[in-house]
């Protein structure tokens, strides 16, 4: 027994020394940044600025991004932890940036974060952060900042540039703790596109981001591994033109609310708009055909365009593996960022062949994610289709929110248990696009091949339609409520995978665009 214990003590020991060899040593990022400077809290400066000629922007995860940094030392290894706020993410800021009218400068901003939104490069990280003492989220929900740009030199200016430096002025509000502080900002102005940025250190003792429970990560590490000072960068790229926070109407654009998305009636003159388009992806040059689904007079609801097919391996494929990335080392960062899944457990196609063949058994938020990368793409906004909309498709196409009438019309539609054994397979399968019958708008599978993820479902994620395992009955009517531990009942490590499931293998997806090109619609 003592042997035993032994060479497992001997094992961990090296365990422990691989890792420290392995993992890279760096460098405290806050230690080289202008610390911000922090004072008791005091009537807020922008209050002073505030003028009614000037033009309020708004501000999303969309437009601003927060990120930090902090070191930690590991049995003698500086490590850097990151994490933040961003649109690449399910973010939530909210706020205004106040610009003066004529100059195009700003002059005042208001804004504010959500504690329980942010990202962090691990899973455990994400969870420490919101549970080890750091942030309290359940009785603090919102980091807020209110404050004033003014032109200030810094206390150690030396040089004319240093001397007309910007500061930023204000109350910032952290784990209920209310500090005034003052950072500098870049401002920047390209083309028709206002840029503020910065770069600067925020000690976390002074808003009681401690580390309450000691021996996370498996480690030993304790409050005073962690290093003071947090590195925080701040970026705001709004375009001068974009609609002011008032009463202002936004045409054609979609507006979301934690994870669910909902489309804001459209002003645009659809009726140019051509049936279908084909898009083509830039960085693989895989190509795809969308639908027009036509507005509905007696209604609030907006044209929009949907996929013909669920979306393929062909186009699903190359953004999970990074192939528009220059090198792994982008990839493996994307992956550390959660901007892309992990590689997939197992035969991700489930040995169904990838040639025009649904992609499958990916979670709504690779869905998502990859509904981003290709609005970045091509420019236009790409995203899941809401509950509401899916059933419109249906409808629109000419059918009913039931199951096929009979078997026949089924096997014309549909790819379902009744159709879809493939003896070369030795199992059931999905089967290439556009197999079966479209509905009269041109669109394939809405009932079997695979479910498909919406939007626009409160708490649930849910997947419509039906799929290559469904009886008839379900076809069209069937819904399906994700359940987490039974779609990966049989996925072989902890935690489960947040992009992939293993049981439920017949989730897929299609996307919707907003609007057409530009020289499809002959819209400006």
């Amino acid at each position: 027994m003592m042997k035993k214990v032994v060479i497992v003590f001997v094992m961990l020991i090296g365990l422990a020394g691989l890792a420290y060899v392995l993992y890279p040593n760096a460098h405290d990022e806050a230690r080289v940044m202008t610390s911000a400077h922090i004072g008791d809290t005091k009537a807020p400066t922008f209050a002073t600025l505030l003028d009614d000629s000037d033009r309020r922007l708004d501000l999303s995860a969309q437009n601003t991004t927060v990120s930090f940094s902090c070191a930690k030392t590991v049995a003698g290894k500086t490590l850097v932890v990151r994490g933040g706020w961003s649109g690449k993410f399910d973010s939530e800021i909210e706020g205004t940036l106040g610009i003066d009218a004529s100059t195009s400068e700003p002059r005042w901003l208001d804004a504010k974060a959500r504690i329980d939104s942010l990202w962090s490069e691990q899973d455990q990280l994400t969870e420490a952060l919101l549970t080890a003492g750091f942030f309290r989220p359940e009785q603090h929900p919102w980091a807020t900042f209110q404050g004033g740009f003014i032109d200030k030199p810094a206390d150690d200016a030396t040089d004319e540039a240093a001397k007309d430096t910007t500061v930023v002025s204000g109350e910032f509000t952290l784990n209920g703790i209310t500090k005034h502080i003052e950072f500098p900002v870049t401002i920047e102005h390209i083309g028709n596109t206002l840029i503020v940025s910065s770069e600067f250190s925020l000690n976390r003792h002074v808003f009681d981001v401690e580390l309450k429970e000691e021996g996370i990560f498996g480690l030993l590490l304790t409050n005073e591994d962690i290093a003071d000072n947090v590195a925080i960068r701040l970026r705001i790229e709004v375009p001068l033109d974009a609609a002011e926070s008032s009463d202002t109407v936004v045409e054609n654009t979609s507006a979301t609310n934690g994870n669910e998305t909902t489309s804001i009636v459209s002003t645009i003159d659809t009726t140019n708009w051509p049936e279908s388009f084909t898009e083509t992806i830039p960085a693989t040059q895989i190509q795809f055909d969308m639908a027009l689904v036509p507005a509905e007079p007696d209604s609030n609801s907006q044209a929009f365009y949907i996929g013909k097919h669920e979306v393929t391996w062909d186009e699903f494929m190359p953004w999970v593996q990074g192939n528009d990335l220059e090198d792994e080392a982008e990839v493996g960062e994307e992956r550390a960022l959660k901007l892309r899944p992990s590689s997939p457990y197992g035969t991700v196609d489930r040995n169904f062949g990838m040639y025009r063949r649904p992609a499958l058994g990916m979670s709504r938020l690779s869905a998502e994610l990859y509904c981003k990368w290709l609005s970045k793409q091509t420019g236009r906004t790409y995203r899941l289709p809401t509950e509401a909309e899916w059933e419109r498709v249906v409808t629109a196409g000419g059918g009913e929110l039931s199951p096929p009438a009979s078997a026949g019309q089924a096997d014309r539609v549909a790819t379902y248990t009744d159709n879809a054994w493939d003896d070369d397979i030795g199992d059931w399968a999905t089967t290439q696009i556009g197999k079966r019958e479209p509905n009269s708008l041109g669109i394939y599978d809405l009932a079997g091949n695979v479910a498909e993820w919406v939007t626009g479902t409160g708490d649930e994620r849910v997947v419509r339609g039906g799929h290559f395992e469904s009886p008839l009955n379900e076809l069209i009517v069937g819904r399906i409520v994700e359940d987490q531990d039974e779609w990966n009942r049989d996925y072989p490590n902890e935690p489960k995978s947040q992009w992939w499931y293993v049981n439920a293998r017949w989730v897929g997806f299609r996307v919707v665009c907003e609007m057409p090109p530009n020289e499809n619609t002959g819209l400006d």
